[in-house]
């Protein structure tokens, strides 16, 4: 994922940031530059200081983050919550570090 994701958006009323919160792990770094590359998929997992996880990313005018524009598609970005379950599956699903983020029997 490109170092220059800064993404900042409001959800229910609390800020979230990805320059404040830590990267936890690279979920998808597929395609392109996301103007150029339709398909494109940076999306990333965060945890805030306040122990909250959330996915952050941006991507072409057909992937996660795109957003509705004229009729059709444009590239987008943005942030989404996620619960300690869900987090902990996409961890697992990328290989990421669980244990250091959850207890692992």
């Amino acid at each position: 994922m490109q170092n220059e994701l800064h993404i900042r958006r409001t959800v229910e009323g609390r800020v979230y940031d990805t320059d404040t919160a830590v990267l936890v792990h690279v979920l998808a770094n597929e395609g392109g530059h996301i103007a150029l590359d339709f398909h494109a998929d940076h999306t990333a997992l965060y945890l805030t200081r306040r122990g909250t996880f959330f996915i952050a990313g941006q991507s072409g005018a057909c992937g996660r983050w795109k957003r509705r524009r004229n009729g059709g598609y444009a590239p987008g970005c943005g942030i989404e919550l996620v619960g300690d379950t869900e987090a902990r599956r996409l961890l697992e699903q990328a290989g990421g570090p669980v244990e250091k983020y959850f207890k692992v029997f």
